[in-house]
């Protein structure tokens, strides 16, 4: 039996499941259990977050463990690499933007294994984390999503996040309550442009101070994801689309009416939900974040292995990993639009693009395809005779506001009850 330690972001909140989590690391997890494979979990809330010095608790509960591999998904971890003999991997499911503890893997590269979805992410270890190119592996995405013969329920669906919400205020209002003139207008517009073209960028040049003092690359990126996306289906709203996601869609002050009116707060993140809504859906849309500059999403192997047909934004990964089949793709809002109306209208071109879809999946994108490299990669076997899956969700920090000076405790009582009302203390 191959121990292995796994830790990864969860964006999902249940009240009624605390281990609640997402669903390519259920599939992921539920992967390793069927092949034999014992494993710890960890799963963090920060995102991105830059992690100190693990609690020593956690780590004897590690050590006590004893694993044979450790798997760092986005590296969403604290420094253990001086802790475990053991070869750690750090698998890429964003992109290096997102790693946490970007520093401790540069100080030591050579410590580590990486998994990485697109070229582009490959180049920047290489150039900007100096890790050797044997040490990388091009790992694609995988799905084990199940084609059920469902009724339809919708035309589109789509599963996912609204990136930005317009209730904090964006930083084209930041930019603008500067007060700048025509040419720094138009130079911010450029930088705009240059980012959603390259969203890795460094060389990054300012002639305005208003700009430099307030432009932030990485909420950049997340607002012209959540634009393009937001536009895109929009777009496409008044065709039969279904929004399933994060409560912003419905909650975010923009004026889409639409979009805010088919949107399904059903809580969905499991195996089970995105399979369910995939193949009670005809078409299935995927609408990338900024940071997939070659590659693509999760969702795009789950749409394919289920009963919807898949509508994607084009990604040269797109041609590279499913060359044998045209994928139904757009570069713009207009032609997702013209795509997906000539998909509804042709039932039996859409059936033959589902069919030919899950051919290639169960061919080559399935867990077991994954496990494969994994195991070419590290020399190991990830299989046993008994399996396991243990599951540690991190505890939330909590606020305490201590009440010192009399003086004061009208003042501390006002705030007190306003931090408890929104759940801070």
């Amino acid at each position: 039996m191959t121990r292995i330690f796994v830790s990864f972001f969860s964006g999902v909140n249940d009240p009624l499941n605390k281990a609640a989590i997402p669903c390519f690391y259920e599939s992921f997890l539920n992967g390793l259990k069927k092949t034999g494979c014992e494993v710890l979990a960890y799963v963090t809330k920060a995102f991105a977050a830059d992690y100190k010095k693990i609690p020593d608790e956690l780590l004897c509960k590690i050590k006590k463990f004893d694993p044979e591999l450790i798997i760092l998904f986005n590296n969403a971890f604290y420094d253990i690499s001086n802790k475990f003999e053991c070869p750690i991997l750090i698998y890429e499911v964003d992109s290096p933007l997102y790693y946490s503890n970007k520093e401790a893997i540069k100080q030591k590269p050579d410590r580590y294994k990486f998994a990485v979805c697109q070229e582009e992410s490959a180049k920047i270890l290489n150039n900007e984390f100096k890790v050797n190119q044997k040490n990388i592996l091009q790992a694609s995405f995988f799905s084990e999503v199940i084609n059920e013969k469902l009724d339809y329920k919708r035309n589109i669906c789509f599963i996912g996040t609204k990136f930005a919400s317009s209730k904090n205020k964006t930083p084209y209002v930041k930019f603008l309550e500067k007060n700048p003139n025509i040419e720094e207008k138009k130079e911010f517009i450029n930088l705009l442009d240059k980012i959603k073209n390259n969203p890795f960028a460094d060389d990054i040049a300012f002639n305005s101070s208003k700009i430099e003092e307030i432009f932030n690359k990485n909420e950049l990126i997340f607002y012209l994801s959540d634009f393009y996306r937001t536009k895109t289906l929009s777009n496409i709203s008044d065709l039969g689309l279904e929004i399933f996601g994060t409560k912003s869609w419905s909650e975010d002050y923009f004026n889409e009416p639409y979009l805010i009116l088919n949107f399904n707060p059903t809580p969905v993140y499991s195996l089970k939900h995105n399979q369910d809504i995939y193949n009670s859906s005809k078409i299935g849309i995927n609408i990338n974040h900024l940071q997939a500059k070659q590659g693509f999403s999760w969702r795009v192997c789950d749409i394919m292995a289920s009963n919807s047909c898949l509508v994607s934004e084009y990604k040269p990964n797109l041609d590279k990993y499913f060359s044998e089949l045209k994928i139904p793709s757009f570069t713009n809002p207009y032609e997702a639009r013209e795509v997906v109306k000539k998909l509804l209208n042709n039932e039996n071109l859409r059936q033959d693009i589902v069919f030919a879809s899950n051919e290639i999946i169960d061919k080559k994108f399935r867990f077991q395809n994954i496990k494969e490299q994994l195991e070419c990669a590290f020399n190991i076997k990830l299989s046993g005779n008994s399996s396991k899956v243990d599951i540690i969700v991190e505890e939330p920090k909590v606020r305490k506001i201590k009440l010192k000076y009399k003086i004061m405790l009208p003042i501390f009582n006002k705030l007190e009850k306003k931090l408890k009302r929104k759940g801070l203390i």
